[in-house]
């Protein structure tokens, strides 16, 4: 998408329309909210009904703005197509609704450290101001609010934009920035100033999605095919990929799994293991799925050396689908993937974590992946006895990571849970 092309997407299609119809109407309740100042008890009265109102149609036009952030960023130079107004209304999506009350606990958290001292103010300002854009962008991106709440995630998002999270913050809290000036500042409301804000807030969330996508990557974001370099890489193979598929699929019909491992490997070793994710798509068609895994486990360990762990574990997800037994490399991998699992794969945690002193008996981190395989079955799970099955591990094989007071306080904890 050209620089044109993004100054001109809020504009564009049912999304422009919409824009202006919720720029009007944010003006004309402000400009009946003025009006009413020539009388005390009709200005009282429009202070008690129209804020429910104004506020409807800002979560419609928050709505549609996330929607647009979540488009582009998934590689769409078009502006949506329909408009639903389930999809926006805060009646039936009440996510805006949750996120407001957040900003609002979150504002009166900013006042009240003002308040108490200036130092303390500003250093809780400071610290909101640099953390909520990525709390913002989970909730939007996962279309949860609880998501945006989840340190992991947060932090894994921050790591993903990198240097970019800064564009994207930016951008961010110019759009709302804009708008806040149009609706709080300007007096009397002008229509002027509140299409020019309208258009600025949505180019904002464009230019945010712009940056998702820029660093869809390390973020692990799903893309349109057309758009992604993993579903071209899949459909554009060359003749040579053909011919080696041929000749794996040769050797895995007479179960020569490891001799057609090796041929695979040695394909990949050559040119540098440019084309990995290339081959991981195609085997996905290919019918023999331990070759699957072979590739799987030794893909994830590439992956992990280029610091691309999200992506690791969606491929760790896909494996424990095929082969519950799967397992990382060592317990230094496997403990790095668990890391950034998200709170809704705590299944996968589970099954990978359930034999980890077992799987991993020579690692010196062995007594470590039992006490999360424990924390994640109370915290993620709420299986208290199984966390205490865990516990009762840990005392019996690993008594020095037993007598660890962080061990000891966890294990109080847990035992209060049972009772």
């Amino acid at each position: 998408m050209s620089l044109g092309q993004l100054l001109v997407y809020p504009l564009r299609g049912q999304g422009g329309v919409l824009s202006l119809l919720c720029a009007v109407g944010l003006y004309l309740l402000l400009l009946l909210f003025e009006w009413t100042r020539i009388d005390e008890g009709q200005h009282l009265l429009a202070a008690v009904m129209l804020p429910i109102p104004w506020l409807v149609t800002c979560m419609v036009f928050q709505h549609y703005a996330w929607a647009s952030l979540s488009h582009v960023a998934a590689g769409n130079d078009e502006t949506i197509r329909s408009i639903a107004i389930e999809d926006v209304s805060p009646l039936n999506n009440f996510l805006a609704l949750k996120v407001t009350a957040l900003l609002f606990g979150v504002a009166g958290l900013v006042v009240a450290s003002f308040a108490t001292e200036v130092v303390l103010g500003i250093g809780v300002a400071a610290v909101v101001g640099a953390v909520l854009p990525a709390v913002l962008g989970v909730i939007i991106l996962e279309e949860a609010f609880l998501a945006g709440l989840h340190p992991r995630q947060v932090a894994g998002f921050v790591t993903g934009l990198g240097p970019a999270y800064g564009v994207f913050a930016v951008s961010l809290y110019a759009g709302i920035a804009a708008l806040y000036v149009a609706c709080v500042v300007v007096r009397p409301p002008s229509i002027f100033a509140m299409v020019v804000a309208s258009y600025a807030f949505m180019l904002g969330h464009v230019l945010a999605g712009r940056v998702l996508y820029i660093c869809r990557e390390r973020l692990g974001l799903a893309t349109l095919p057309e758009k992604d370099p993993v579903h071209v890489a899949a459909i554009a193979d060359t003749k040579e990929i053909e011919a080696l598929m041929v000749e794996l699929h040769r050797h895995c019909a007479v179960d020569r799994v490891e001799r057609a491992n090796k041929l695979l490997e040695g394909f990949l070793e050559r040119d540098g293991y440019v084309n990995d994710e290339r081959i991981h798509q195609r085997l996905t068609l290919f019918h023999d799925k331990r070759l699957r895994l072979e590739h799987n486990w030794h893909y994830i360990n590439r992956l992990l050396d280029a610091k691309k762990t999200v992506r690791a574990w969606s491929l760790v997800r896909e494996s424990l689908d095929i082969d519950p037994m799967f397992r990382p490399a060592s317990a230094d991998a496997t403990l790095s993937l668990v890391a950034v699992a998200p709170a809704v794969d705590a299944a996968y945690v589970d099954m990978l974590l359930n034999d980890f002193e077992r799987a991993y008996a020579d690692s010196e981190r062995a007594a470590e992946g039992v006490i999360e395989h424990a924390r994640w079955l109370v915290a993620k799970l709420e299986r208290v006895d199984a966390a205490l099955e865990r516990i009762a591990v840990v005392e019996r094989e690993f008594p020095e990571a037993a007598d660890d007071p962080q061990f000891r306080s966890f294990r109080e904890h847990v035992h209060k849970l049972a009772n």
